[in-house]
This record gives structure tokens, sequence and C-alpha cells, in this order.
């Protein structure tokens, strides 16, 4: 005997969960992603997901996926440094547009399409700048490192912004200014000096 919640489950697809564990990642954040939530949003049981995925780890994979979907890549007859630029801004803007994204995408593996294509496009980019397979996978992963590890400090000073300001115990003020940067510039500035370097280590 089919039972409402067994052909409930057979109605569902991958794509459906995906959406409402997106939705519950930018409403309430990263923690918040478990497969009783979720089912609870699509009016099932927790054992009828796993008819479609394996685990949370499959799952978080698969949003992460969809956080890469539809990165707008850049032109190809542009300068690879002007490339990796344009490409830096729209992943950091994807990333930021989606709360908890870059905690998604450094606690997953990169096992599926739409981010495997976007790891793809930044390593051609250093290809195509001149560099061998090695050297370029050293420096997509040196791009990847700063991109994402950036983006998870911001989450802080977001954050940080976002609470009441602390009494400072400090008699006399600070030589520099320690109040939250100005983000998008300290972004810029960390791009351009990976840029001047990889520039005089490959001689680009």
């Amino acid at each position: 005997m089919t039972t409402g919640n067994d052909a409930h489950h057979k109605m569902l697809d991958k794509s459906q969960i995906v959406r409402i564990a997106l939705e519950i990642l930018q409403k309430e954040g990263y923690k918040s992603i478990t497969i009783r939530k979720i089912a609870e949003r699509l009016g099932i049981k927790s054992a009828s997901l796993y008819w479609h995925i394996k685990n949370k780890n499959e799952l978080l994979e698969l949003v992460a996926d969809e956080i890469c979907k539809n990165i707008q890549f850049p032109d190809k007859e542009a300068d690879w440094d002007e490339q990796l630029m344009m490409l830096a801004k729209e992943w950091r803007d994807k990333l930021l547009s989606i709360r908890d994204s870059a905690i998604v995408i450094a606690e997953t593996a990169p096992t599926t399409p739409y981010r495997i294509q976007l790891i793809e496009q930044i390593h051609d980019i250093f290809k195509n700048a001149g560099m061998g397979h090695k050297e370029a996978f050293s420096a997509l992963w040196f791009f990847n490192t700063y991109t994402i590890s950036f983006i998870l400090e911001e989450y802080r000073f977001l954050e940080i912004a976002n609470k009441e300001p602390a009494n400072s115990y400090l008699e006399t003020p600070p030589s520099i200014n320690l109040t939250i940067p100005d983000m998008n510039q300290e972004f810029q500035f960390g791009m351009e000096v990976m840029i001047t370097g990889l520039k005089g280590k490959f001689d680009l």
C-alpha cells in the first residue's frame, strides 16, 4: 500500500530540496540547515529525503553547486589580470549576496558541475597567462584561499558592525584607524598584491 508520504517523496526532486536549503541558508544561516528542518518545510518525514540525497554532506555540496550557478565569466579577450580581477569581484559579490555561502563553499568538496566549471575557468586564466599546469593549480589554490578567507573575515566584520560598540579602555586613541575598514578597498588591495606577485614570479 502506498502512503501519502510515499507518494509525496516520489514527486520530490533534488532541486526542490536544494531550494528549501538555500532559503534556510539565506534567512537563518549555515547552522540552521538540517535534514529535519528541510523535511518539515516540505511536509514530509526526514527519512523520505534520503530517497534523493545520501546525507547532509551531499546536500551541502548541492547547495554549493547552486551558489556557483550563473557566475558571469569575464571576456576571454581581456588580459589575464583583468579577467582575474573581474571574476574575483563577481565571485565575491555572489558570496556576499547569499548569507553564509562562503562557509558552505569552505566546508564542502568541489564535486559538482557548476563548481568545477568555476574552478576550471580560474585555472584556465592562469594557464592562458603562460603558467604550466602545476603553477596554474598553485595560483588557483592561492586565489581561492585568499578569496574565501577574505569573505569569511568580511562576514565577521559585518557581525561586529551590527553590534553595539564596546567602551574603549585606551587612554589615548591608537595611531591607526581600527574601525570597520572599507572592505571593497581592502579586497581590491589584496587582489592587486596577488596579481603583482604572480607577474613578478612568473614573468608574465
